[in-house]
């Protein structure tokens, strides 16, 4: 693969990705946990949601840096959980549980788990869509990782489109929140058709992709700055 496909976790708020908040970031996490598993021996009812977030967070930090084995025992656990608290109240623990297999299926490249969190989530859409939509087109993109990765590429090239044509929609009301996103779909979208030799559409997708990426970095450039240079060297390979 020439490059690497972008794809956003579902991060549940969780902490950025500075070093120093991240190693704070679990040792909060770590003691909280061990406070509610100790509270839920004596109340499970009431602490086992708790026990299931903290989980869920110690998860995105462990993948975040390539932990990979505890991340995928602490998705794993979690994702028992939330599917027990379903069974009790559907409305509020199955976008948790949805999140959760998103997470550990592309932590396993499982698509089978990103299928069923889709599937939760254009249902959750049907009701409240200004909530879940972008939960859907951030699913669907990241099918598209799993089938580019696979070599199915035009199943792929579909999921990057369908997700894009969401995102584009979504921008039109939040565009500080979903331009963004609309550059993280056209990178993939550029790295594939780099790949399958479709030069001109993958520099129309780099180029798009690049001005998104320095209009931010006017406003922050010490955030988006390496998001500019990343593509910048995209577009210089695709001369090569």
């Amino acid at each position: 693969m020439n490059a690497e496909f972008l794809h956003t976790r579902e991060n549940l708020e969780i902490l950025g990705s500075n070093q120093k908040q991240m190693q704070k970031g679990r040792r909060e996490y770590e003691q909280a946990l061990k406070a509610y598993r100790q509270l839920a021996q004596g109340d499970p009812e009431t602490y086992l949601p708790y026990i299931a977030l903290m989980l869920s967070k110690l998860g995105i930090l462990d993948s975040d840096q390539n932990r990979i084995e505890a991340a995928r025992n602490e998705y794993e656990e979690a994702l028992e959980m939330y599917r027990e608290l379903v069974q009790k109240d559907s409305r509020t623990y199955l976008p948790l549980l949805s999140a959760t297999l998103n997470n550990l299926g592309m932590l396993d490249h499982d698509r089978h788990r990103i299928e069923e969190a889709l599937k939760t989530y254009r249902e959750l859409a049907q009701k409240n869509p200004e909530i879940f939509l972008p939960h859907v087109a951030l699913t669907i993109n990241n099918l598209g990782i799993l089938d580019s990765d696979q070599r199915e590429t035009k199943k792929a090239w579909q999921e990057y489109q369908q997700a894009l044509k969401m995102y584009i929609g979504l921008a039109e009301k939040n565009p500080e929140i979903y331009l963004l996103h609309i550059a993280m779909t056209l990178n993939n979208l550029g790295v594939l058709d780099s790949e399958e030799n479709r030069t001109q559409e993958a520099r129309r997708e780099y180029e798009e992709a690049l001005k998104i990426y320095e209009s931010f970095a006017k406003q922050d450039s010490i955030r988006f700055s390496p998001d500019v240079e990343r593509v910048k060297k995209l577009l210089k390979g695709l001369h090569r």
